[in-house]
């Protein structure tokens, strides 16, 4: 729902932006949105932040945005905003999992530009989201490679390994890859494996802790962070490792509360010290 104010801004900012004020449109357009969301705001804004050279804000504001796939006109705007990114890489992925077709034409950036993302990337001790979203720039062949390379790197953080093997998942490849696990080199295909959350032992395994925790809720988001770092070092590899969902949570919980990870103690104590290298 668009109010009054709203509206006024809106219309200010259209009329500044015939005049080639973009700058002053995004102000009006950022002020209206304060004021409560209102998709039409938002997708105006989108828009905007595309004219005035500020892509990558349009992607976060429209990342927000609930119904992308299912509202034609914020997956119109989406499509718009991963074009004006060179988004190349989310936008196959789109489309394997929803079979759409995005209206617009996204390309990767020129190969110059690729290899320079890749190797500002490997320098990166500690990527943070934008870093690792500008791979989305390469074109296909490219971030297979890389992804590849990255994943048998020893020096690769265990976020950026989920990631990596979430965005291959989504993109529907089927080739075999290598993934450090725990410092042992694993083999998986991304199509049969899961986003970590949609994973049946992942779920079990927090099914498991939550029931534990029932009467203890103020301790439940420290013990589930706890269980997030311990089923993150394991993936994709979860099946590897845990047989028993139950028991494993079990376990999780003791070695939690009392340094005794029963029969995953040294599992435990593995992955402790592979996360603190």
């Amino acid at each position: 729902m668009t109010s009054l104010s709203q509206k006024n801004l809106l219309n200010l900012a259209n009329k500044v932006a015939t005049n080639g004020d973009f700058p002053q449109a995004v102000q009006y357009l950022e002020e209206a949105l304060r004021d409560g969301y209102s998709e039409t705001i938002v997708l105006n804004l989108c828009q905007m932040y595309i004219k005035n050279g500020q892509n990558y804000s349009a992607y976060e504001l429209i990342k927000e945005e609930k119904d992308l796939f299912t509202d034609a006109q914020v997956f119109s705007v989406y499509s718009k905003v991963l074009q004006a990114n060179n988004f190349l890489i989310e936008a196959l992925e789109v489309k394997n999992i929803t079979g759409y077709d995005l209206p617009d034409k996204i390309q990767p950036v020129p190969l110059k530009e690729q290899q320079q993302i890749m190797l500002n990337f490997k320098g990166k001790s500690k990527p943070t989201k934008f870093d690792y979203e500008q791979l989305f720039k390469l074109d296909l062949i490219n971030f297979q490679n890389y992804a590849q390379s990255l994943l048998i790197d020893p020096s690769l953080n265990f976020a950026s390994r989920i990631v990596l093997c979430e965005d291959l998942f989504r993109l529907g490849i089927k080739e075999k890859f290598k993934v450090l696990v725990l410092g042992q080199t694993e083999e998986f295909i991304p199509q049969k494996i899961n986003l970590l959350e949609k994973e049946p032992i992942y779920r079990e395994v927090v099914s498991g802790i939550g029931s534990r925790y029932y009467h203890k809720p103020s301790q439940l988001p420290a013990v589930l962070g706890e269980v997030n770092l311990i089923l993150g070092s394991l993936y994709p590899k979860l099946s590897k490792y845990v047989d028993d969902p139950d028991s494993f949570a079990s376990d999780i919980a003791s070695y939690i509360e009392n340094q005794d990870g029963r029969s995953n103690q040294k599992l435990f104590e593995r992955i402790d010290h592979n996360i603190s290298e």
